[in-house]
């Protein structure tokens, strides 16, 4: 019998190691084997990993993608302010509804949402253990990129999450009162969007309390706020 030889594939290889180069440029380069060092089946193994991490910093960057339902805009889009209540669905926030894939992932869990996203690298980038999770109410910020509808009814919109406030009822008496997290994407800070949402949580609700952990940006923001 003939020694096994994993078989040739040219074309298929050089795809892969020019999106394997392009892909882990974006990573640490502590975090693969570099593609002129590994052999195909080496990088072919490590290309998912790579898709998986690339994802999560555009996540950290840009937002998550995010889908919604609101009336038709003419003329120029701007960012957009609403919210989603994951407690009891008791507080309105207008015309705009978030789509399902704001809150259910892939698999039909929390897991992989868009607010599930979002709060991952949230977490990376404050150093917290655990992610915000399926409760409070988040106030997020969408950024519009496509549309489409008719003359009538809701326009469905899609875009990204460009940021949030998470609000916790942290003594149980029906009041909202604490704000748990904090987040703006890296490519949307320093466009007033962390203030915005701060200002639309304590024109809702009484808040007395902005809870720990906050990102290092997250921090230089709320002392700014404070001087």
């Amino acid at each position: 019998m003939a020694d096994y030889e994993f078989p040739s594939a040219p074309d298929l290889e050089r795809a892969y190691r020019t999106a394997h180069t392009a892909l882990a440029s974006l990573l640490p380069q502590r975090d693969v084997v570099p593609e002129a060092e590994a052999s195909f089946p080496e990088v072919l193994s490590q290309f998912q990993f790579l898709v998986n991490q690339a994802d999560l910093i555009t996540t950290g960057q840009l937002g998550p993608p995010i889908s919604w339902q609101a009336p038709r805009r003419d003329g120029d889009w701007d960012l957009v302010v609403t919210g989603i209540d994951l407690d009891a669905d008791a507080h309105d926030f207008g015309d705009i509804e978030l789509g399902a894939d704001a809150f259910t992932g892939p698999k039909g869990t929390w897991h992989g949402s868009a607010l599930d996203r979002a709060g991952l690298v949230y977490k990376r980038a404050c150093g917290w253990d655990f992610t915000p999770g399926n409760a409070g109410i988040w106030l997020v910020m969408l950024a519009p990129l496509s549309a489409s509808g008719g003359e009538n009814g809701p326009w469905g919109y899609s875009g990204r999450l460009a940021g949030f406030v998470v609000i916790y009822d942290r003594d149980n008496d029906g009041t909202y009162e604490a704000i748990g997290h904090i987040w703006t994407a890296t490519a949307w800070q320093r466009r007033g969007i962390a203030r915005r949402l701060l200002t639309e949580a304590t024109s809702r609700f009484p808040i007395t309390n902005i809870e720990r952990p906050y990102t290092t940006d997250g921090s230089a923001f709320l002392k700014a706020c404070q001087e």
